[in-house]
């Protein structure tokens, strides 16, 4: 019995044409050609996706460590120590976290022998220690510079037992100079300390200064302990001024208002992920006013 059709299928089934060992091995080539097109292809975007990702993170760390740095100044109550490479400041308890009931040294240092360095926080007075980075793949670590140069040496300070109504405790002064122009020239802070007595004064000394007409002399407090910072007690063309401890709230305005010019601190951050290229460099910067201390 034969099956309908079986004769058409046959000689098909019978049929030995099919593809030659030249034409698979061709088939071959070019699909290892297109393979390996598209692992590279693959490869270069997720690498690329992985390069772009870490350049935003970086900046995103940088962004945040320069508020953080920023904060920090401005609510310091002391800069004890510049360089090109770190900073030391005092900050009150009330701006640390968590809150405390005393003062503490804090410093910003960039880390690292060569590029890519990093910028670290570390509790204390020095790069060492517990530490937190804070930013990385900075490309110089020359990020810090403070912007107040002393022009007048510190002022002499003769202190007295008597003629005054100042207590025990630390006395700071600074003299500024003002020229016919009314700039104001920046000074160098002194202090002098009584142990005891409720009478005791202070005479402020300090010698002439080129191209000044006259003088402010600022006290008492260095904002080492409060927020306020030095105040002027005197605006003189001649040395000395005598502080007998006058209260601050009974000189005429604008004296025990107005206070020294005050120091900033600069900061530069540039980031980049590959040094050598340069088209997606990051660079922050910032002149940050120290609003509680930089006026001694």
């Amino acid at each position: 019995m034969t099956v309908p059709g079986l004769r058409l299928i046959r000689p098909r089934l019978e049929a030995e044409a099919g593809v030659t060992l030249t034409e698979m091995l061709v088939v071959l080539v070019i699909l290892l050609v297109v393979l390996a097109g598209m692992t590279t292809l693959f490869t270069s975007a997720s690498n690329s996706q992985v390069d772009q990702t870490n350049r935003v993170e970086a900046q995103r760390n940088a962004r945040l460590a320069l508020d953080s740095v920023r904060r920090e100044i401005r609510c310091a109550s002391a800069v004890t120590a510049v360089s090109a490479s770190s900073l030391t400041i005092t900050l009150p308890g009330y701006c640390q976290k968590p809150a405390t009931t005393t003062a503490a040294p804090f410093t910003w240092c960039v880390v690292g022998g060569s590029a890519p360095y990093a910028l670290w926080r570390y509790g204390g007075s020095s790069c060492s220690g517990t530490g937190v980075k804070k930013a990385e793949s900075l490309t110089a670590n020359s990020v810090f510079s403070y912007n107040r140069a002393a022009v007048l040496p510190a002022p002499t300070l003769t202190g007295s037992a008597t003629g005054g109504t100042l207590g025990p405790g630390t006395y700071v002064y600074d003299v500024t100079a003002v020229d016919a122009a009314g700039k104001e020239s920046s000074g160098t802070a002194a202090s002098v300390t009584f142990a005891t007595g409720s009478t005791n004064s202070v005479t402020v000394s300090w010698a002439a200064f080129a191209g000044a007409v006259s003088y402010k002399v600022y006290g008492r407090d260095d904002g080492s302990a409060t927020v306020e910072g030095l105040r002027q007690l005197a605006a003189t063309s001649t040395s000395p001024f005598i502080d007998t401890g006058t209260p601050l709230t009974s000189l005429t305005p604008p004296l025990g208002v107005t206070a020294p010019p005050l120091g900033t601190v600069a900061i530069s951050l540039v980031v980049d992920q590959t040094p050598g290229n340069t088209s997606q460099r990051f660079t922050l910067t910032d002149d940050i006013v120290l609003r509680n201390s930089g006026r001694g």
